[in-house]
């Protein structure tokens, strides 16, 4: 079922242009070009601000001749495509020029703090919004090196008051600015995702509604009324009410699922819900539970929850009906290399060769925690009980 909402999601959002196809949040030209101009124009603004209120006092050029220049560069800058970066020769020489530029207007005021020290962020946040984090961080180290000589050319006889001070402050917002666009793609990625995630589990839940279980107990109906007319044939009247129930319990299973991908809550903590299914099953089979979690509640990925719900309720439906358990444990705990596990463990009578896992369910279940790239096993002895044993990443990671 998840296999077909992840798949289901992720071409939804590539169709929109909001994935690419490693599954990252796409920002538009038109975004980055909003986010370019915006800043550089903020930036220019305040740089021509400070410059009419407090003109350096020390400068390479005619006062007049900076600010003039500075304007139109950045007129420039808004001027030119985009397309311009996206060849390699070109984008190189339009970063290194914005770099020289950027440090020339520092350099030129002689001085630590000059009008245009919050300007000289423009290459940085240009190259994070787009290329690569490694051109991000390369372009960001150039512009802290020439901070760092013009503060080393123009310290004051006390640099550490500076130090402390006007650098770090500095250091800090060109961290922030190379940082900044990777956070925010992240979190409108995680909303995205969200949001497209939910509008899938209703449809699925309705298509499931709508077809299969409308299927199923049309099924149910004509086994009943055939069960009625053959009364007389005690043998074959048998075979059909064993039939019935085996679609009605289908139709439970598929209505199961339906009431789980509409109730199910990214934001709702999975032991909650866990607790929710371990009441249920005790209410219907008198079932006695225990609910463990040694690290508190797990942060998971929205996928990955939604998974392991799947999982336990698959697990919880075999001791129903299957295990004839009077007790039953879930134990949720940290597993190496930042991975979860979950175990299920009952007191029942055990299946033999449970480790093959051959039933439908067991597959089911195996299949659920390979696609997140995690493990399943199964450990029952005959007379034992039986403990199912599931290992998966916390975060989901699209694999083309």
């Amino acid at each position: 079922m998840l296999s077909k909402v992840r798949a289901s999601t992720m071409v939804s959002l590539r169709n929109k242009g909001i994935l690419n196809k490693s599954g990252k949040r796409m920002v538009t030209v038109g975004e980055k070009r909003l986010l370019l101009a915006g800043f550089r124009l903020a930036t220019l603004s305040l740089s021509l601000i400070e410059l009419a209120f407090d003109i350096p006092e020390s400068s390479y050029l005619p006062g007049i001749l900076v600010p003039i220049g500075a304007t139109l560069y950045t007129f420039f800058k808004l001027a030119h495509p985009l397309r311009w970066y996206m060849s390699r020769l070109p984008a190189i020489a339009l970063t290194v020029a914005d770099i020289m530029v950027c440090a020339a207007l520092i350099f030129i005021y002689r001085q630590i703090h000059t009008p245009f020290t919050l300007y000289s962020l423009n290459p940085v946040l240009t190259a994070a919004l787009l290329f690569s984090p490694r051109v991000t961080l390369i372009t960001a180290g150039v512009t802290a090196m020439y901070y760092t000589s013009i503060f080393a050319m123009h310290a004051p006889p006390d640099p550490l008051q500076h130090l402390s001070s006007m650098f770090f402050i500095y250091v800090a917002a060109l961290g922030a600015t190379a940082w900044l666009p990777y956070v925010v793609n992240t979190d409108i990625q995680r909303s995205l995702q969200s949001s497209v995630i939910s509008q899938e589990r209703l449809r699925l839940g309705r298509e499931l509604h709508d077809g299969p279980c409308q299927k199923i107990y049309s099924l149910r109906w004509q086994l009943q009324m055939l069960r009625r007319d053959v009364g007389g044939i005690e043998w074959l009247a048998e075979k059909l009410e064993h039939l019935e129930r085996v679609a009605d319990e289908a139709e439970q299973e598929v209505r199961g699922s339906i009431e789980l991908l509409r109730s199910f809550r990214q934001d709702r903590p999975l032991l909650s819900q866990l607790d929710d299914s371990l009441r249920h099953l005790k209410s219907e089979n008198g079932i006695v539970y225990r609910l463990e979690a040694t690290g508190g509640e797990p942060r998971l990925d929205g996928l990955v929850k939604l998974e392991v719900l799947h999982i336990c309720e698959e697990a919880l439906r075999n001791v129903a009906k299957h295990s004839g358990a009077r007790q039953l444990a879930i134990r949720v705990n940290d597993a190496p290399n930042g991975r979860l596990r979950v175990s299920v463990a009952d007191d029942g009578r055990g299946v033999a060769g449970a480790g093959r896992a051959t039933g439908h369910g067991l597959k089911v279940m195996r299949e659920r925690a390979e696609s997140l790239g995690g493990s399943f096993e199964v450990v029952s002895v005959p007379g034992s009980g039986t403990e199912i044993r599931v290992e998966v990443p916390r975060k989901w990671t699209q694999e083309l």
